[in-house]
This record gives structure tokens, sequence and C-alpha cells, in this order.
């Protein structure tokens, strides 16, 4: 009976092990396009409060830009399993001399999670897609620079 009891403990403790050895931190699971999701989100509030009259236009097709850019990432996130709501704050700190300058950064970082991450066939091309709309809201913000 004492032996069961044993026999029992052990098996129950090498089970956990299995389950538990999987178990990555979730810092390891979050792919790139999360953090990318994370930086494009704080490079729009950056835009946002920036209130030149004359930067209007060409801040609002940028916010929209990134909006796209975001969407896309979004849904190689659900794609992926993983929730696009869950990502890891931003990379970057402000930049004194501006919010232009501070989400330029933020969108440079964010391109460069994209494109170093891989684009998963199901995802029908969602990586270049995300891409482009950030290199168009950054092509919209070069003149403020």
């Amino acid at each position: 009976m004492r032996s069961l009891k044993s026999l029992v403990v052990a098996a129950f403790a090498v089970l956990t092990l299995i389950f538990l050895l999987p178990a990555t931190p979730a810092n390891a699971q979050e792919p790139a396009y999360l953090r990318a999701i994370s930086n494009l989100r704080t490079a729009k509030a950056y835009l946002g409060m920036d209130t030149r009259p004359a930067f209007r236009g060409d801040r609002i097709v940028a916010i929209q830009e990134i909006d796209a850019a975001i969407g896309e990432m979004q849904r190689a996130a659900v794609d992926d399993g993983r929730n696009p709501w869950h990502t890891p704050p931003p990379q970057s700190g402000s930049d004194p001399l501006g919010p232009v300058h501070s989400a330029m950064r933020l969108m440079n970082e964010a391109l460069g999670d994209v494109e170093r991450g891989g684009d998963n066939p199901r995802n029908a091309g969602l990586q270049a897609r995300s891409i482009h709309h950030v290199k168009q809201a950054q092509a919209r913000l070069q003149p403020w620079m």
C-alpha cells in the first residue's frame, strides 16, 4: 500500500512536470508584432498631441494609416491565437523635441519588429500591408520633422 502511494505521488509529479515544462514566460510568447502594436498606439497618441493647424491634414492621414497597420497586425495576432489587446509597453521614451519625433521613432521600432517577424502564409500578406501602412504614415510626417 505504501509503495502504491509512492508510485501515485511520483506519477503525479512526472505529469505535473510534463505540463509545466512547455510553459514559457508571457514575454517570451509575445511575437514582435504585439510590440509593434503597442508602439504604434503610443505613436498615435503622440500625434494627437501635436495640434498645429497646418499639420492637421497630414496628422489625420498618418493616424488613419497607423490605425490600418494596427488593424492588420491585430488580424495577424488573432489568426495566431494571440490577444491583440495584451501588448507590452512601448519601447521608447518621449522625445523632448516634439511629439512628431517621438511618433516617428516609435514607428521605426514598430517597422523593425514587423520586418523581423515572419509572415504566416495563412495571414495572406498582413505583414506586407502593415509595413506599407506604417511607411505611408511616415511619409506624411516626414515634412514635419
